[in-house]
């Protein structure tokens, strides 16, 4: 009996371990002039699926997606979606005329130079990326 306890208790500090790893992974970047220093998940998972399109001041909000492995990990953790079913909804939002397909940056520092240079923008980059040109969000849950 103590046995399995011990598994359980294995089995759920890996589990913990691993969803806070892949969350400390990515680092969400907004241009400096996006007026909140922190953002809650539930706020980026609104963002990223086209349902919260303006700022808490009224400026718009203007997203981007880093492809490659970067993707897949930001997508899982905090929109719900993989990068198939991301692809499908925005292809449906443009089909529709409800939305546009964000830019896709192929390298993370073509992702700091567009969120720089990008007024309202927000992005996400590898954790260790250089972001001297962004503003880092902190991350409520």
């Amino acid at each position: 009996m103590m046995k399995h306890v011990r598994i359980g208790a294995l089995i759920l500090l890996f589990l913990a371990g691993f969803t806070g790893h892949a969350l400390a992974d990515v680092l969400i970047i907004a241009n400096r002039s996006v007026p909140v220093a922190t953002i809650s998940k539930s706020e980026v998972e609104r963002i990223y699926r086209g349902q919260m399109s303006r700022w808490e001041d009224g400026s718009r909000i203007n997203f981007a997606v880093l492809r490659g492995d970067t993707m897949e990990g930001f997508l899982s953790d905090y929109v719900k979606m993989s990068a198939s079913q991301f692809d499908q909804h925005w292809k449906r939002q443009v089909f529709t005329g409800r939305g546009q397909m964000p830019p896709a940056m192929g390298r993370a520092s073509d992702m700091v130079t567009y969120v720089a240079n990008t007024q309202g923008a927000i992005g996400f980059v590898p954790e260790g990326t250089r972001t001297d040109e962004v503003k880092v969000l902190g991350i409520t849950p």
